[in-house]
């Protein structure tokens, strides 16, 4: 259900990839992560491991910035192809890059940083309704924010937003932390339905409530 990892010493394990219902990308430095219980494709962007800082994406699409070039692209849909996963691949074509800490999502909705000023690249790719906001005073949703089709898990500060979000994501979640009281969850924490990878320094009084906000600890 959940895994404790350090990749190379790193414990910030969401900056490093991103997991759907439908696959995971990961840092090509990373481990096994059997609990994610998906397919995982293994890449770097834009020549380094910060996979989870620079897409996003569901179980429909994925998003990329855009000095990412078609062979990058082609490369990532093969490797999906293979494993008879196949999803929406669109590039971001905006000044800001660091898509993963700009966007939550999950398959019902997404909240969008108030950053991005077109939204359609959202709407097509990962198909879901998008409600553009921030997210406790924070333009950067998706370091705040980490969805899945269970739950979520949001910045201590965001707590009296909860019932928001969850009628945004249509999911239950709760405000959390990782890996020793750090508020921007989306840093360090790699999540599905199935389960989630965080950091070792992640406590076990923030592993009982990221089990409760993501929905583990139900039924």
């Amino acid at each position: 259900m959940y895994q404790q990892i350090s990749v190379n010493g790193e414990d910030f394990v969401g900056l490093l990839g991103l997991a759907t219902d439908s696959y995971a990308l990961l840092s090509s430095n990373f481990g096994d992560v059997p609990v994610l219980e998906v397919p995982i494709i293994k890449t770097r962007i834009y020549g380094t491991n910060l996979v989870g800082l620079f897409c996003t994406g569901n179980s429909h699409g994925l998003l990329l910035p855009y000095f990412i070039d078609d062979e990058k692209i082609d490369k990532i849909r093969k490797l999906l192809s293979e494993f008879d996963t196949h999803v929406e691949i669109s590039r971001v074509i905006d000044r800001f890059t660091a898509i993963g800490n700009l966007v939550a999502v999950n398959d019902n909705a997404a909240i969008v940083s108030p950053k991005f000023k077109d939204l359609r690249v959202f709407e097509d790719t990962l198909d879901v309704e998008i409600v553009q906001r921030d997210i406790a005073g924070h333009e950067e949703v998706g370091s705040c924010c980490v969805a899945t089709n269970k739950g979520f898990l949001v910045h201590p500060d965001a707590e009296e937003e909860s019932r928001e979000i969850s009628e945004i994501f249509k999911v239950r979640g709760r405000a959390g932390s990782v890996n020793f009281g750090f508020p921007f969850v989306g840093s360090g924490l790699i999540a599905n339905s199935n389960g989630y990878v965080t950091g070792l320094r992640t406590t076990g009084i923030e592993l009982g409530r990221i089990d409760d906000a993501l929905g583990f600890l139900e039924g």
